[in-house]
Parts: C-alpha cells; sequence; structure tokens
C-alpha cells in the first residue's frame, strides 16, 4: 500500500472515529430535552470533520505521487477511497450552502435538522467503508 493510500485511509478513519464520537456524546444526553446542546455536539464534530477535510487537501499532492508509481490492482481501491472522502466534502458543501440560506430569524431546529441530516449521509458513506465502529 503507497503512502497515499494508507493517508486515504487514515483520514476516513478519523473522520469515523469524530462520528462515533458524536454517538457517544448524543447518546449521553439522550435524555436531556435540550436540542442545543445536540446542536453544539453536532456542530462541534461538523467542524471537526471539516478540519480533517482541509488537511486531505494536503494529500491532493500526493495522489500525483502515488499514480505514478501505479502498483497493479491499488488503483481501484484508492479511487474508491477518494470517492468516498470526496462524498463527505459534497455533504458538507451541501450543509454550509444550506445553512447559509437559512434565515437568522428562523429557529435553531432547522440548522439542527440539517446538520443531522449531514452526519447521517456522512455515515452511511463510513459505513460503506467500513470505517466506522457499529
Amino acid at each position: 500500500m503507497t503512502d497515499y493510500a494508507k493517508k486515504e485511509a487514515k483520514l476516513l478513519e478519523k473522520i469515523g472515529k469524530e462520528m462515533d464520537k458524536l454517538d457517544d456524546s448524543l447518546a449521553k444526553m439522550e435524555e436531556t430535552d435540550s436540542k442545543v446542546k445536540h446542536f453544539y455536539e453536532q456542530e462541534k464534530a461538523l467542524h471537526e470533520v471539516k478540519s480533517i477535510i482541509r488537511k486531505e487537501n494536503k494529500i491532493e499532492k500526493d495522489e500525483v505521487k502515488a499514480a505514478e508509481e501505479e502498483v497493479s490492482g491499488l488503483e481501484g481501491w484508492l479511487n474508491h477511497e477518494d470517492s468516498l472522502v470526496k462524498g463527505i466534502v459534497q455533504e458538507i458543501a451541501k450543509l454550509d450552502t444550506t445553512l447559509g440560506g437559512i434565515n437568522e430569524d428562523d429557529n435553531k431546529v432547522k440548522s439542527y435538522l440539517e446538520q443531522k441530516k449531514a452526519v447521517h449521509e456522512i455515515k452511511a458513506i463510513l459505513k460503506k467503508a467500513d470505517k466506522l465502529a457499529e
């Protein structure tokens, strides 16, 4: 496995761990009716995922190197891992666009629901890659 492949796998694992951490936090708060706390935890987790993705952009340079080395059979796996990361990036971008369109006068509930949808989609992507603890 090339260094690039290891970095991509590690990136997805980090995102998976962040989602697991969010699940743990939300599970601890299950008895509370405060959606503000849930909103805050989701926002914190999504911020961390964005930070992890920014680091992924640095990995892009390594992609060229990995393509030059071309190891037989590895290219399909790399494309799969990369498409998963890009799917997560798209979900975050979609969330940012949606949240940007929510009026300040609107209730935080809309933001909470949109974040919840994004978290669900990210988890679905990670589940396909077996990067999310059950």
